[in-house]
């Protein structure tokens, strides 16, 4: 039969893994993935040259952007449109700017942006001008992580492992004459 403390000690460790497993869930958000390709659009995917796939995107604030490039041998670089490069694009709603998300001629080449705010931006390719290639990302505000419970703040606030460590020590402590395997 186990005594009152290690149920204790095996409960308070329990809580702290599930604690642990759901911030490292929060943690593992994917990051967002746009294919580019040619030829053979028909005019979907941004342009009748090179393609976005998908050409209207989502993803979330902090998380990384990533584009690849699978357009056989032709380099790209990403830049948010303005009305100067852009005729008839809508106007972005995010406040983000990027210009030089330059992505090499190489198959499996990437490029990234990671957005801070949400919004709806449109961007092109500057070497490939707009009415040849061009997309949209919608970004919206990251969840923000789960919330701790009051009562296993005292435990995780000083770090998950350290609040186990110290309620085991605490209770070697209380009772001296107790070998370690009893703990």
């Amino acid at each position: 039969m186990i005594s009152g403390s290690r149920k204790r000690v095996f409960m308070v460790a329990a809580v702290v893994a599930v604690a642990l497993g759901a911030a490292l869930a929060v943690k593992a958000a994917a990051d967002t993935a746009i294919t580019i390709t040619s030829p053979g659009c028909s005019g979907s995917g941004g342009g009748a040259e090179f393609c976005f796939n998908p050409e209207a995107a989502s993803g979330q604030t902090g998380v990384k952007v990533t584009w690849t490039n699978m357009s056989a041998g032709a380099p790209h670089n990403l830049a948010t449109c303005d009305s100067m490069n852009c005729p008839g694009a809508p106007a972005s709603t995010g406040s983000d700017t990027f210009n030089n998300v330059a992505i090499n001629g190489s198959d499996g080449s990437t490029g990234s942006f990671t957005f801070s705010h949400a919004g709806t931006y449109y961007y092109y390719c500057t070497i490939h001008t707009y009415a040849n290639m061009h997309g949209s990302i919608t970004i919206a505000t990251a969840s923000p992580p789960p919330r701790v419970p009051e009562f296993l703040t005292p435990v995780l606030g000083a770090g998950a492992g350290l609040g186990v460590l110290l309620l085991v020590w605490q209770r070697r402590r209380s009772k001296p004459d107790r070998s370690a395997s009893d703990v």
